[in-house]
This record gives C-alpha cells, structure tokens and sequence, in this order.
C-alpha cells in the first residue's frame, strides 16, 4: 500500500530551516557584539581618556545640572540635550568628576552595544543576513570602537540620525502614514540628540514638495497626491510638536528658534581660538558691539571670494587625506566608492535604470552628502575632528551597498570550486576589511598591557 506525505511536512520543515538559519545568525550577532564590547572596554582600561580632552567635562556638567535641578535646566544651546539625559540617568550625589567620568564612559560603551544590536536588526530588514553581519562588523570596528570611551554624543547621534535618514528615503519610495509618524519622531530625536541634524529635514522637505509638485504635473491622481502632502505635513508637524517646548525655550532665551552657537557663531569665525576669544569677550560684556559678533553677513564682509573658496577646499583635501590609514574608516569608503564607479562604468543602463526609478530618493541622497560635505569642510577651519564626518558613514554605507548589490546582483564568483554569490562575496571582502581593525586594535590592547 502507498503511503502519502502529510501535507503539513513541507511547511514545518520549511518553519524548522527558517528557525535553524535565525539562531544561527542570532549566534554571530551575539559573538560579534561580544568581541567588539571586550576590545571596548579593553582599550578603556589600558588607555582611558582624561576629563580634559574633548567635550567630556561639558556633557558630565550639564547631565549633573540636569539631575540636581530636577531637568529644569535649559542649556546653553551649544550640546542639545538628549544625551545629557542619558548620562544623568547613571549619575549619583557624591560622585567626584574622576568617579562621573569612568562610569559615564562604561556606559557609553555599553550603550553603543545595545545601538549596534538595533542596528543589525534595521539592517536586516534592507539586507540578506550575512550581509548584514558584514555592515554590523563594520560599524562596530571601523567606527564605533574608536569613538566610545569617550563621553561624547556623536555614537548615539550616528546611529539615531541613520535610522532618521532611513526612513526619510523610505518616505520618498514607499510612503505611508505609520512611516511618515515615525519619521518624524527618530528625526526630532535625532535633531535633539545633536543639532547638525536640521539640514537634513529641510533637504527632505524640499525633495519631498518637489515630488509632490512633479506628481501634480504628471496628473496623478488627486487622491494619491493629497495623501503624499498628509505625509508632508505628518512629518513636519510630528518633528515640530516634539522640539517645540525646546524651541520655545529658546526663543524665550536667545530670541530665536532654533538657536544653535555652532550655527549662530562659531561656524563663521576663521579658527577655533577666535572661537574661545568670541566667547569669553561676549559673555563678559552685556554691551558687545553688535557688528563684531560673527555671522554670515561679518564673515562676508572681511574675506574675499577667494578666500571664502579656499576654505571650503582646504576642507575637503583634508576631509580626503587625514584619515587615509589603513586602520578606520577610510578604507572601507574607498572600497565602496571604487566598487560602486566600476560597476557604473560597467553596467551603465542598469544603473542609470535605477537612478531614474528612483530619482527623487537618488537626488535627496545625492543633496545630503554634498551638502553636508560642504558644511563640514567649512566648518573643519574651526574644528579639525573626523566626528562630524564620520555621521555620514552609516548613511554612505547603507547607500551605497544598496547601489553596488543592486548592480552586481545577477554576478556569481568561483573560489576553490566553490561558486559564491556576488553579494556574499563582497560581504566577506568587507568582513576581511575590518580583521585588520580587530587585529590591530587586540596587538594594541597586548602592547599596552604588556
């Protein structure tokens, strides 16, 4: 007699594969997170960063103010607020700054753990599994270890403005009223967290009016296009209801919304000493001379067209020189931008196939790196640090493997007689890409020690 399959037996497989394949990417996000935590918190004990350097001293100030004044603070509108919270979170009465500072600094790198989890999850849903770990391998080792250890904001404003700028680009491909709320939401947090995050909404907005305005003269129907301007002013309206009692703060304070020093002074001086001078002469004369503080109109006034120019280029050759190593950063955006103009060249009509279905999205990626490559460039006369720079890193990572998969998709590679994926294969040159991090920081780590 013939026996016949049970008609469940093809799904429960199927189910027990799916649940085998979880656990074990589950198992290498684990061992991921649990290297780069030790290689942390390894280089904070051989070599643990002093109150002095950076902006430390300034974010334990204001998060002590913060919990002895019950969040009543108001800030000086140079450090925006949110990461402060955090770290009054882990402060007690009776801590000394020596004291403040080794647990703020244990709990920035536990925090960048927790981070780089969510983040391997927001990767997850864009990438194949193993591409992902790939991503996750590089945040943590090309960028995250190098900047926790220090109690500064940026590791939590790279991750936070990433997942802004994700479903920002969402929002000009598929856009729906549950994204465009929470859109607005991790983009006011974003801005909140640190305040180089503004531009971004306003080139969001303007690429997405601009889309509306393309839809109208495509005579789409009016529907549709009253429901993509609902998504507009859900975005804004969420983004503005949140950093409202802050800007009105600030209003009252400074006269303005949306008052930031960085913006408001310090971008339009020529250095960073006539930054500190600035600031000393002004908050200890009530009656400074209104013409002498620094502002687009001053720094326009005193410098030439040239000289304007020369800025903005001696930024740029130092935002492409200082940080060529081999250990950071850097390598990996060169891999991806030589990976990405080779397979342009290559298969032009694709890429050109997926610009223009996308073009709206490909315009607002294209605006937010340039702009903000000249923003920093200008701003690098005052301070010379890759942080700023480095936010644009997860946001280039995530375009960009985008773009090079969707070209290399269809390749297929041979190692050793085993036939490997295009994709999978440049997930492992990224991953071998890293082990040189890993490998240097763990022989750092055992110099130190030793």
């Amino acid at each position: 007699m013939e026996s016949v399959a049970s008609p469940p037996l093809a799904p429960a497989l199927q189910l027990r594969f799916a649940q085998n394949d979880f656990m074990r990417w589950l198992l290498a996000v684990l061992i991921v997170l649990a290297l780069y935590g030790w290689v942390a918190h390894a280089r904070l004990a051989v070599d643990p960063t002093p109150l002095n350097r950076g902006d430390q001293a300034a974010y334990l100030s204001y998060a002590r103010r913060m919990h002895d004044t019950h969040y009543a603070v108001a800030g000086d509108r140079n450090r925006m607020p949110v990461y402060p919270f955090l770290l009054s979170l882990v402060y007690r009465p009776g801590l000394t700054d020596e004291e403040f500072l080794a647990r703020a600094q244990s709990f920035d790198i536990n925090l960048s753990i927790l981070l780089l989890a969510v983040l391997f999850l927001v990767l997850r849903r864009f990438f194949p599994s193993f591409y992902s770990v790939a991503l996750l391998i590089v945040a943590a080792f090309g960028v995250f270890v190098y900047r926790v250890g220090t109690v500064e904001v940026e590791p939590l404003f790279y991750f936070v403005s990433f997942c802004a700028f994700v479903l920002l680009v969402r929002m000009l491909i598929a856009p729906s009223w549950w994204l465009a709320l929470l859109a607005g939401v991790v983009t006011a947090l974003a801005y909140l967290t640190k305040a180089s995050m503004l531009p971004t909404t306003a080139i969001w907005s303007v690429m997405f009016a601009g889309q509306i305005l393309w839809e109208c003269r495509a005579r789409i129907q009016p529907r549709q296009i009253g429901q993509h301007l609902g998504h507009l002013l859900l975005v804004l309206g969420t983004f503005g209801v949140i950093v409202f009692p802050y800007e009105q703060t600030s209003k009252q304070l400074y006269s303005h919304y949306f008052f930031n020093v960085n913006s408001a002074y310090y971008m339009w001086c020529d250095s960073w000493p006539e930054a500190l001078a600035f600031t000393a002469a002004h908050r200890n004369n009530p009656a400074y001379p209104s013409d002498q503080v620094p502002s687009p109109g001053k720094y326009w006034r005193e410098h030439s067209a040239a000289q304007i120019a020369g800025r903005f280029l001696h930024g740029l050759k130092t935002f492409a020189t200082r940080s060529a190593k081999l250990v950071g950063y850097y390598k990996f955006v060169l891999f991806l931008a030589l990976s990405a103009t080779v397979l342009s060249i290559r298969q032009w009509p694709l890429a050109r196939e997926l610009i223009d279905r996308k073009f709206f999205a490909t315009s607002f990626c294209f605006l937010f790196f340039f702009c903000y490559l000249l923003l920093y460039a200008w701003y690098d006369a005052v301070i010379t640090d890759s942080r700023f720079i480095l936010s644009l890193f997860l946001p280039f990572l995530f375009v960009a493997s985008k773009f090079v998969l969707h070209l290399g998709e269809h390749r297929s590679l041979t190692i050793m007689g085993r036939r490997l994926s295009f994709t999978d294969f440049f997930a492992a040159s990224l991953i071998c890409l890293a082990l040189i991090d890993v490998a240097y920081n763990a022989l750092r780590i055992g110099h130190m020690i030793s």
